[in-house]
């Protein structure tokens, strides 16, 4: 690439970052590279403004035209650097409107590119950010599947790659830190997921400190865990990371309703959902009605909530994590619980049934990530209906079960089964 190329190039990211007008002069200089010819930049132009698109809530059929449009150019003129990036790219838009599934099939469709260039004699290894951000995705898939022995091996080849002083290695680094803090939190060992905040936070202040007020809140430090989420807050808006201002704003919302305030958690969650669905945030969009089906519950209003969950259920059991699985099975056979209440005897016997076999569910899906926390909330409330039902056998082995962890897991006082 010669100078004026380069010149364009920098421009056109200066436009990207700087400009609020950006997107119109974006736009022009996409025009403007096609007329003179040059496919490179063209290209770079209508991935910048992909991005700009998709952070603006744009929907993914009209962002993936655009990108099919920049990959004939990619194919046409053999432009491999900027093939790899826009699969990276589409993995992440994929992911940021919770498709999974197509997420995880671009990943591996980069990786396996990848692995046949190799087998070419003469092929440079590929060492750049977009495969290592390509990477990374496929890592965070698989651990929020449960599958964390090949996390594991996507970790061990990213390292073997992108050693720990080379240009790219953050970005490994950020994602192993992630996935050991999950697995801290699922495990309940708050104190060793505090110890990985440091590293989180070296490496991307923003998710540190959101994740400093996630232990907080696990350790019942109700206040401070309040204080750090509204500075959060203010910056994320600030800073317009929309994602990362709902995820703050859910964790506001069950900070209410661990203080018993749900009330005061209704409007927080109504503005959440506003945002994910304004930005087609799937997937946040789905875990925010399961925290509105959860207020729902705690307010005494468990039929409403089970019709609320019938709108978020199917995305989640779809591309949804498993912890969230998890939580989405756990909190329908609450309600289907509740509302048996009123129910006459054959009717009720029936519904806690249901009830039963969906927290079997919850359970292993609760099981594949090591959630212990969850798993003994699951078989205290089986413990409980297998009573009801007359079932004592049952109802003694899942109190062994719940005696076994809740003597293993650390106890902060907060009321059982009364968190999502």
């Amino acid at each position: 690439m010669h100078f004026d190329d380069f010149s364009y190039q920098s421009w056109l990211y200066v436009l990207g970052q700087k400009r609020s007008d950006s997107y119109v002069l974006l736009e022009h200089s996409v025009k403007k590279a096609v007329h003179f010819g040059l496919p490179y930049l063209a290209s770079l132009g209508i991935q910048s403004l992909v991005q700009q698109r998709a952070f603006a809530g744009k929907t993914a059929n009209k962002l993936m035209d655009a990108l099919k449009d920049s990959d004939l150019l990619h194919w046409k003129h053999s432009l491999s650097e900027l093939i790899d990036i826009s699969i990276a790219q589409k993995t992440a838009i994929w992911r940021l409107y919770g498709r999974s599934t197509m997420a995880l099939q671009q990943a591996q469709m980069l990786l396996s590119m990848n692995s046949l260039e190799s087998l070419n004699a003469g092929v440079q290894q590929n060492n750049t950010e977009s495969f290592a951000v390509a990477l990374c995705h496929l890592a965070e898939l698989h651990a929020e599947q449960g599958c964390f022995a090949a996390a594991s091996e996507v970790l061990k080849h990213l390292k073997e790659r992108f050693p720990p002083n080379s240009q790219h290695a953050q970005l490994w680094m950020l994602c192993d830190q992630k996935i050991q803090f999950d697995r801290a939190m699922n495990d309940g060992k708050y104190h060793l997921a505090d110890s990985l905040v440091a590293g989180i936070t070296a490496l991307n202040s923003m998710e540190g400190v959101y994740r400093k007020a996630v232990v907080l809140q696990a350790q019942n430090q109700m206040s401070e865990a309040h204080k750090l989420l509204q500075k959060l807050l203010i910056h994320c808006q600030k800073m317009k990371n929309t994602e990362m201002v709902i995820s703050v704003l859910l964790s506001v919302a069950e900070l209410y309703w661990r203080s018993s305030s749900p009330t005061i958690a209704l409007p927080v969650l109504l503005q959440a959902l506003a945002l994910s669905k304004e930005y087609r945030l799937q997937y946040l969009a789905s875990e925010t009605v399961l925290n509105l089906a959860f207020a729902q519950l705690i307010l005494g209003i468990p039929e409403q909530a089970l019709s609320l969950l019938h709108m978020a259920i199917e995305p989640i059991l779809a591309d949804g994590a498993v912890l969230d699985k998890g939580r989405a099975m756990f909190l329908v056979a609450k309600c289907q619980v509740a509302s048996a209440a009123s129910y006459d005897p054959p009717k009720k016997a029936e519904a806690l049934e249901a009830a039963i076999e969906n927290l079997n569910e919850a359970k292993s899906y609760f099981s594949k990530v090591d959630c212990k926390e969850q798993i003994r909330d699951v078989v205290y409330f089986q413990a409980r209906l297998y009573h009801t039902l007359g079932k004592t056998q049952e109802r003694n082995r899942c109190a062994m079960l719940f005696r076994q962890l809740h003597q293993e897991l650390p106890s902060h006082g907060v009321p059982l089964i009364n968190h999502l």
